[in-house]
């Protein structure tokens, strides 16, 4: 058994363990609800542009856009965002558990990676996966400005014919308790796609309905497709990343506040030992004691 020393050695440890990560739950919930707010403030954007780009498609008729051209998948695209840091429980560790399930179902076909996050990037190296291209840094501080090279690199690999699909996976922020890893494509733009991010995007208690109001696009429809659907690629792509960092927050907050409980129970359980320790400790110098008493007595 442990002597008294290192007990209260161990127990002087656990309890600065558990100050630091109270300190690291409280920065968390910080930067998770700057997160979610910036979240809201997107998804009505996010929403009316995508609708628009519904109009605007069926206005155009078969004068499509070369990112809206389905053709045979050969080779795919994949855009996985993480987190450039650890201690968010198993935040990254859905991510790759999703993507291993995706690539499973994608069998035969040449794949290539773009990630956002030095854990993405990681997963990736260890599946041995072709990374073409590495965003750590868009995660700290993300704006609509840092998506346009991302951006610029998937709309060349499509209209170049590299890949013929663009898939990304992200964590979608349901609420502190609950993420959701999930799947969207991105290129080529469907109408059943953009109805799915729609609701996707909207908040969860908002119920959408499609509207029948018939836009005026000036100069012409197909101009203004041309100029939209880069930058509607942009939304969806910062839209994810704020999606994702909110995720991480609310996994890493609520890792910090299970190591905190951990702590505090575990300075319990060895203060309780580190009493019966002094208690024996005591009990044999009574006894040690009497013993002593009892043979001068004699």
């Amino acid at each position: 058994m442990a002597n008294a020393r290192d007990i209260r050695r161990r127990i002087k440890g656990v309890k600065s363990t558990g100050k630091i990560t109270r300190a690291m739950e409280m920065i968390s919930a910080v930067k998770m609800r700057k997160s979610v707010a910036s979240v809201l403030a997107i998804r009505p954007y996010a929403k009316h542009a995508i609708a628009l780009l519904g109009q605007l498609k069926k206005a155009t008729g078969q004068e499509g856009h070369p990112l809206l051209t389905e053709r045979s998948i050969q080779k795919e695209l994949y855009v996985v965002i993480g987190s450039n840091r650890g201690l968010c429980g198993g935040f990254n560790a859905q991510v790759a558990k999703r993507m291993r399930s995706v690539l499973k179902e994608d069998t035969g076909r040449e794949k290539c990676f773009i990630t956002i996050g030095k854990k993405s990037d990681a997963i990736v190296r260890r599946m041995d996966g072709n990374g073409i291209a590495s965003f750590p840094d868009v995660l700290a501080a993300p704006t609509a400005e840092y998506m346009r090279p991302i951006a610029k690199i998937i709309i060349e690999e499509f209209e170049t014919r590299r890949v013929d699909r663009v898939v990304m996976i992200y964590t979608d922020y349901v609420s502190v308790m609950q993420q959701e890893v999930k799947v969207r494509a991105l290129l080529p733009v469907t109408l059943e796609d953009t109805k799915k991010a729609l609701h996707e995007m909207t908040e969860k208690e908002e119920v959408y309905r499609e509207s029948d109001v018939e836009y005026l696009v000036e100069p012409t429809p197909k101009k203004v497709l041309w100029k939209m659907i880069p930058r509607l690629l942009e939304m969806e792509l910062y839209h994810a990343i704020l999606e994702s960092n909110a995720s991480q927050e609310a996994a890493r907050m609520m890792a910090m506040r299970n190591a905190t409980d951990a702590a505090k129970d575990m300075v319990a359980d060895l203060t309780l030992a580190y009493n019966q320790v002094r208690q024996q400790k005591i009990t044999q110098e009574i006894a040690e004691l009497s013993a002593g008493m009892a043979a001068v007595s004699r």
